[in-house]
């Protein structure tokens, strides 16, 4: 059942695989007929990350409506992190998007935006879907296997040995052709994911696309002017492509 929404913001609820998730729209004014991104956050933050309330916030000042939401197994959404897999985050993306037409009136295609991990998914689901009209992902892996702390860190082990086994079921090598439109925003000093995975991407995608390496940025942008150069680009760039 579609549902009116007026400008602001609107938490929502839906059923993926009989467990609830939760998301929230930022609806700008002309809402549903303006464009929208949906937010793909990282492998343990959710849809409550402050760089990701202040981007939603961003767009939607910008007249680019935003969704956020939180993977089966993160923040507010059911499920458990142990039982977490990339197809599942995929599945989960599916979801909202399905929900932004049959439940929130929107008929065009979202645009993507992904952070780490969530940049992954985003590029996985561009790939596969061949119509997503923009995208951009921050710190984003090119191939994650290959990060050598990714199973030793030891934030990451709440993930069961299923995240694992699942990864190695996705690549971007063979989706570069489907995948466009796309700007690669990426911190010079990334602890975590070196720049080589942010220029294997932007090689990966056809034109246009972009790539911003912002000088002595981490992972997180904890400075804050690196996450308000990283917002001010993604926004500019969801206006020219989507506007």
């Amino acid at each position: 059942m579609k549902q009116k929404y007026l400008r602001g913001q609107h938490p929502f609820q839906l059923q993926v695989q009989g467990q609830a998730l939760a998301g929230v729209l930022h609806a700008p004014q002309g809402w549903p007929a303006v464009a929208c991104v949906v937010l793909c956050h990282g492998l343990l933050s959710s849809m409550e990350s402050p760089k990701f309330k202040a981007l939603a916030e961003a767009l939607a000042r910008a007249g680019v409506a935003a969704v956020r939401f939180d993977f089966r197994g993160c923040g507010k959404s059911a499920g458990t992190l142990s039982q977490s897999t990339v197809s599942g985050r995929l599945e989960d993306l599916r979801a909202v998007t399905h929900f932004l037409s049959e439940n929130l009136g929107y008929t065009r295609i979202p645009g993507l935006m992904g952070s780490s991990m969530g940049g992954f998914v985003a590029l996985l689901y561009a790939g596969r879907q061949a119509n997503v009209p923009a995208l951009t992902v921050w710190a984003a892996p090119f191939a994650p296997l290959e990060l050598g702390g990714l199973k030793t860190h030891p934030e990451n082990a709440r993930l069961g040995p299923t995240f694992f086994q699942d990864l190695g079921f996705h690549d971007l090598l063979s989706m570069g052709e489907r995948i466009n439109h796309l700007l690669v925003i990426h911190g010079e000093k990334d602890e975590l994911i070196p720049v080589s995975h942010a220029l294997r991407i932007y090689e990966l995608a056809l034109p246009p696309k972009q790539l911003h390496i912002i000088p002595g940025a981490d992972h997180r942008f904890t400075e804050p002017a690196h996450r308000q150069d990283a917002t001010h680009k993604t926004v500019k760039w969801f206006l020219e492509h989507m506007g």
